[in-house]
């Protein structure tokens, strides 16, 4: 049960509602509909959970940790694995792959395990718009690129949503609810175009030290500040309607997920939001918003359990903050200097010097994902479909 998205804020075609929150994990036993809340029955759930394949992007993860996060996610849902993991000197790949097996085996549930760098790869993708994602014959290292695949392997199993859950949480009840929340936003939405994205409750690490847990992660919360500000300056009207710019947890239709286009690397979730104003808020008198007449739905949901992963260091922070803010940068919601300007401040704070990074945009448009699929499947010895 969560709280029903009434407020909503509207940029040209798009409409971004405020936040909703999970009320009650499990809504089991509500008859009546309650003023203020939003829930369906387990019947409707299961439909969109048949409807909806799980991504789960991982790269040299824990196993404990991965094997929670797939067991974890409703049977219902096909898991679509896709690993960027080492096959040397420790082969993790093929763990991952026995797992999955494992799992597939004892359960009978639906599992699709593939290797980003699988050299299969180079041969579907050339002389294909995503040949683009092409680099020494495999396709480039980036979480941007792995959710591609992922988009392609679930459109080319029938799949109607994908959603997106990382692999390092080591709360599987956290895995769980995102997976609902994203089965019942898809239920909330009247566009075919629609994205769910969540909100963290409290994000921990695993640590040596006790655990702190933090209501907003270090690079979100300074492009949420970002994108908000953009907008603010556009509009001329202060918002702080964008909660979700870094959500690595989200979810979106298909027909969404083909009409986007994709960034790599970690500029991958912000960038989402930046095309769609782009074309739709500040291009749409200009004939670019490619949503039209029904718009894009944006369901913002904070969910209950915490998001508790490995301690990473934070030598990676400023790389990160950089690919995302470089989404801001480089568009026209970046044009104001005073934002431009916003955004070298912040990068000066984690000592990154000069301009972040111009995202690299992949477009799936012209792309036909059963035919490259139907090829994967043929050509690859690295792909293991367990159904």
């Amino acid at each position: 049960m969560i709280s029903l998205p009434t407020r909503f804020e509207a940029y040209g075609a798009v409409k971004i509602f405020e936040l909703a929150r999970v009320l009650e994990l499990d809504s089991l036993g509500v008859t009546t509909k309650l003023s203020g809340t939003y829930t369906v029955s387990y019947e409707v759930l299961e439909e969109y959970a048949a409807s909806t394949a799980i991504v789960v992007p991982v790269k040299d993860e824990d196993i404990i940790a991965l094997e929670g996060v797939l067991r974890a996610i409703p049977h219902a849902s096909p898991i679509i694995l896709v690993s960027a993991s080492r096959s040397s000197p420790v082969d993790v790949y093929s763990r991952e792959v026995e797992l999955a097996r494992t799992i597939h085996s004892v359960t009978g549930r639906e599992i699709l395990v593939i290797h980003q760098r699988d050299p299969a790869w180079a041969e579907v993708l050339a002389g294909t718009p995503l040949e683009a994602m092409l680099e020494d014959g495999m396709v480039r290292r980036g979480k941007g690129e792995g959710m591609v695949l992922g988009v392609i392997a679930a459109a080319g199993i029938g799949a109607r949503y994908v959603g997106f859950i990382d692999s390092d949480n080591y709360v599987p009840g956290a895995a769980n609810e995102y997976s609902k929340i994203y089965y019942l936003g898809f239920s909330l939405s009247e566009s075919p175009y629609t994205m769910v994205r969540i909100v963290w409750h409290y994000k921990g690490k695993l640590a040596s030290s006790d655990m702190y847990l933090r209501k907003r992660g270090r690079v979100s919360m300074h492009t949420n500040n970002v994108l908000n500000y953009a907008l603010s300056r556009l509009r001329k009207v202060e918002t702080d309607i964008i909660r979700t710019a870094n959500s690595g947890e989200h979810a979106m239709s298909i027909e969404l997920a083909l009409r986007l286009r994709w960034a790599g690397g970690f500029a991958v979730e912000p960038y989402e939001l930046v095309q769609l104003l782009e074309d739709c808020f500040l291009g749409v008198d200009e004939g670019r918003c490619s949503f039209l007449p029904d718009g894009v739905n944006i369901f913002q949901i904070e969910a209950r359990n915490p998001h508790i992963h490995a301690e990473r260091g934070d030598e990676h922070i400023a790389g990160m903050l950089a690919e995302s803010l470089g989404t801001v940068y480089h568009s026209r919601l970046g044009a104001d200097e005073t934002v431009k300007e916003r955004i070298h401040s912040l990068l000066r704070d984690y000592k990154y010097e000069g301009e972040p990074p111009r995202p690299r945009v992949y477009s799936l448009e012209g792309v036909d994902p059963s035919k490259l699929f139907s090829a994967l499947l043929a050509e690859s010895t690295m792909t293991h479909y367990f159904k």
